[in-house]
């Protein structure tokens, strides 16, 4: 079977499944990661919020292609292509009525996904149906956690004319375990040592994102394995 995996962001399908691709990618599974909000920022100034996450993250205005390029290291740690969207992170994007910033706090990332954006949900999926092959299995984000731009890259799957899955957003996940899975159908995957560690060494290629959510790469690892035993391996939704 091939698989197509969507990553809101250039660290989601690592963070969330790395493990699991691994595994895929050994059995023979032919495995693609499709980023999302993948493009580069706008030309011009980019808001207040997203120069403080440049400096968290030790980058500048390059901070996409830099992702793009840790992106591909993960990418070819977990045995899977990938393909890389034009659509800017959230923090960049900008109304296309009144060009003022949509997403300029952390409060706005985590909240609704503006109207003015309503368009691009619609030349999304538009874009990822023509690009599409056939049989294909589709793996999406639940939205776990509300990121903006989880919310788009759900919104734009569920128009897509294939078979679609669903896997838990982490670590937003362990705030919610539950949540919008009630009417859907789990299968568990295991995970083995061999993968929980190349799980890791995928995370671990994101370097820009590690200070995101751990303090260093050693309580990264602890978090992933801690993960792994609570949940026995992951879980995909159908």
């Amino acid at each position: 079977m091939r698989w197509i995996y969507l990553s809101p962001h250039l660290d989601d399908i690592a963070l969330s499944l790395g493990g699991l691709l691994w595994q895929q990618a050994q059995a023979g599974e032919h495995l693609s990661v499709w980023t999302i909000c993948a493009g580069d920022p706008p030309e011009g100034k980019v808001s207040a919020f997203a120069q403080s996450l440049h400096q968290r993250w030790s980058v500048g205005r390059e901070a996409s292609a830099a992702r793009r390029k840790e992106d591909i290291a993960s990418c070819q740690i977990m045995g899977a292509d990938y393909r890389h969207f034009a659509i800017p992170d959230c923090i960049y994007r900008r109304s296309p009525r009144t060009d003022e910033f949509l997403y300029a706090s952390e409060e706005a990332i985590f909240g609704e996904v503006h109207e003015d954006e309503d368009t691009l949900i619609l030349q999304l999926a538009q874009e990822m149906q023509d690009a599409l092959p056939k049989d294909v299995k589709i793996i999406a984000p639940l939205g776990l956690g509300g990121h903006v731009d989880h919310r788009l890259t759900r919104a734009a799957a569920q128009r897509l004319d294939s078979s679609l899955g669903l896997y838990a957003d982490y670590p937003y996940v362990l705030n919610m375990p539950a949540w919008g899975t009630g009417d859907l159908t789990p299968s568990s995957f295991s995970i083995s040592a061999d993968a929980l560690a190349m799980w890791q060494s995928a995370v671990a290629a994101h370097t820009s994102q590690i200070s995101t959510f751990w303090k260093n790469l050693d309580d990264m690892r602890t978090a992933l394995q801690m993960y792994a035993q609570q949940q026995g391996g992951v879980n995909l939704w159908n």
